[in-house]
């Protein structure tokens, strides 16, 4: 059984995914990014979208990736910070837009050692058919976390 899922680009060689469902919005043109001066280095910036205050994240910065573009495409995700909790969102600085694929369980593989940092952000992470990359599943509820306090 396959389900739907995003495949997005956070640097030219890495990639990551998330549920069809977690994806909520694709920005067409980057919002006016308000700085948070004591936030983290990766998570700096954060925009107003629907009355609601939302972070943005670089993750090519938070894990120390090599950035490859000065265009970034801005993603908002939906999460629940807790499993019976209020719906949050949080967004990502991404190279290229989303695209939808589907994934299923013989896909599975070991999380590359070059993104092991990675771990507690991870639910798990499959081969992609076309291009053979282990690609991570992105755990938002984890990823997140941290930014509900700036």
């Amino acid at each position: 059984m396959k389900v739907p899922a995003w495949i997005m680009s956070i640097t030219d060689p890495v990639s990551v995914s998330v549920g069809e469902f977690e994806l909520v919005h694709i920005l067409t043109d980057t919002p006016v990014l308000f700085t948070v001066p004591t936030a983290p280095p990766y998570c700096q910036q954060v925009f107003v979208w629907q009355n609601n205050i939302i972070p943005v994240m670089n993750l090519a910065t938070r894990f120390g990736l090599p950035e490859h573009s000065d265009h970034f495409i801005v993603s908002i995700f939906a999460y629940r910070a807790e499993e019976m909790g209020q719906i949050e969102y949080g967004a990502l600085f991404l190279t290229a837009a989303p695209s939808q694929i589907e994934v299923g369980n013989t896909q599975a593989c070991p999380l590359p050692t070059n993104l092991i940092a990675w771990t507690p952000c991870i639910r798990c992470c499959f081969q992609e058919m076309k291009t053979k990359k282990a690609t991570p599943i992105l755990n938002l509820e984890r990823l997140f976390a941290a930014q509900n306090n700036l």
